[in-house]
């Protein structure tokens, strides 16, 4: 894993690899610096969510295929969607250099008219429209399209 990569939707986060399968990354994740560090928790019936203490990523994983469907990059990422959106970037940077976003008060994530599977979160939770503005980017996820349409 690797947090300085460049996050691209629907594909890749990390340097993971939407898609695949997680034994595919077995030995990467139970290796000796990782293992002992390795979390998970179960989010869904049907879903699990891994992350490593101290890396800022979490896989999400369909507990009945072992599929890996969405990717989060959390605080501390340094990888950037575009070379420019990054954790922490200010909405109003994302709206300027990506004008096709729009925020979906319903999932409370900004998401691209123009390119599938990416999810944009900011640093609060149910924010007012006049808010938003104001507001910081703070989880940049991407997603297997087929899997969720927003």
């Amino acid at each position: 894993m690797n947090i300085e990569n460049e996050i691209i939707p629907g594909k890749s986060l990390g340097g993971i690899e939407l898609g695949r399968n997680v034994a595919d990354y077995s030995q990467l994740l139970e290796s000796k610096e990782l293992s002992e560090k390795l979390r998970y928790k179960q989010t869904s019936i049907y879903s699990t969510r891994y992350w490593v203490e101290g890396i800022p990523i979490e896989i999400n994983v369909d507990t009945r295929t072992g599929v890996i469907y969405k990717i989060s990059a959390i605080n501390g990422y340094k990888g950037a969607l575009n070379s420019s959106i990054k954790i922490g970037t200010p909405v109003t940077e994302l709206m300027k250099a990506k004008p096709d976003f729009y925020y979906d008060e319903c999932d409370e994530a900004f998401y691209s008219k123009e390119v599938d599977g990416i999810a944009i979160e900011v640093d609060e939770d149910d924010p007012l429209p006049e808010e938003l503005i104001e507001l910081k980017v703070e989880v940049i996820t991407v997603f297997l399209p087929e899997t969720f349409k927003p």
